[in-house]
């Protein structure tokens, strides 16, 4: 039974040990969702958008949707916090201070034993040296005894030493009975204290340690379970940001984006006529006049700083509106790209 003993407290200790490794596992799985959270956080504000005077004007409505699902990824991470928090609070210390009781009971319930078993190897050594007492006693006893009736039987002793023999009997006798009686008590109480030891005192020991064994593997599971609840309570606010997210994909609008392309960058450029076809073989009767009213015409305008230098101002303005993003004047915008 000793050797049961051994073995429950070494089973104890090790269930002991392994429970302090699950909290060791929550402890670790807590920091990672710290660090999970802190990654998110950082990788929100990496790509948030840079805000402009002109995006504010026209925003795309993919643009907007990014911006949604970023303040999701953000409260995602808020709630991966919340889960990390909460392990420590809820479940972590939870275990810690289980683990903590259960080693205090382990350490009086094997004290107890201990102290019980010690009590009863006392008892069994004060056995064994009254047994030895009495042995030795008795054979002294014998020994007289047989002192006595060898002076007793030799006609040659004086009276005297057959008596002093007598006497010497007398008392190693006594001796012996008084070794005797006490190896006796000695007995009785050893059986009682052994009685008392495997039947109750020790049995009790062992309930106490199963007791607490059953405690780390129910706290076990409670733990395990509040770890999940954990999770559990998160997952509706974790469930609305995805269908934020879902709610901004939505709300993309590819026809209303390309619109606000069309009125960003429209211009007043008018798309050039139909190039006339010139026939050489013709002789042209105007030809001449024309190159005359064409010469008189370009040196006008070369004075005048008018005519076709503006033409060309207002084609170069349509022309790179494009790009710049600026408007013409009114009497040159048009609807058209």
């Amino acid at each position: 039974m000793q050797d049961q003993f051994d073995n429950i407290a070494t089973h104890t200790q090790k269930g002991i040990d392994f429970f302090e490794r699950f909290g060791n596992f929550i402890r670790d799985r807590s920091a990672i969702e710290v660090e999970y959270a802190l990654k998110l956080r950082r990788l929100v504000k990496n790509y948030q958008p840079k805000k402009s005077k002109e995006d504010e004007e026209n925003e795309f409505s993919s643009l907007n949707a990014f911006k949604n699902v970023l303040k999701e990824v953000a409260d995602l991470a808020g709630q991966r916090e919340v889960v990390a928090e909460n392990l420590q609070n809820q479940v972590l210390q939870g275990i810690m201070l289980l683990a903590k009781i259960l080693r205090e009971e382990r350490k009086k319930a094997l004290n107890q034993g201990a102290g019980l078993t010690q009590s009863l190897h006392t008892q069994i050594s004060t056995l064994d040296r009254a047994k030895r007492s009495y042995e030795k006693a008795f054979r002294e006893a014998e020994k007289a005894i047989e002192g006595f009736h060898k002076a007793d039987a030799d006609f040659h002793l004086s009276r005297a030493d057959v008596e002093k023999q007598r006497v010497n009997m007398n008392i190693r006798n006594s001796q012996s009975e008084d070794a005797k009686s006490e190896y006796a008590n000695q007995l009785q109480i050893t059986n009682k204290q052994q009685q008392q030891h495997y039947q109750i005192a020790l049995p009790e020991v062992f309930n106490k340690l199963q007791e607490l064994d059953e405690k780390r593997t129910r706290g076990m599971k409670e733990f395990i379970k509040r770890a999940a609840d954990v999770e559990n309570e998160v997952s509706p606010i974790i469930g609305r940001c995805l269908e934020g997210m879902v709610k901004a994909a939505d709300s993309i609008n590819e026809k209303d984006d390309s619109m606000i392309v069309i009125e960003k960058y429209q211009s007043g450029f008018q798309p050039p006529g139909d190039i006339p076809f010139e026939d050489l073989s013709k002789p042209d009767p105007d030809a001449s006049n024309n190159s005359q009213t064409h010469n008189s015409s370009t040196v006008l305008n070369h004075m005048t700083g008018k005519g076709t230098t503006k033409d060309k101002l207002k084609k170069r303005v349509g022309i790179f509106g494009i790009f710049t993003g600026n408007k013409v004047s009114k009497n040159f915008q048009s609807r058209h790209c």
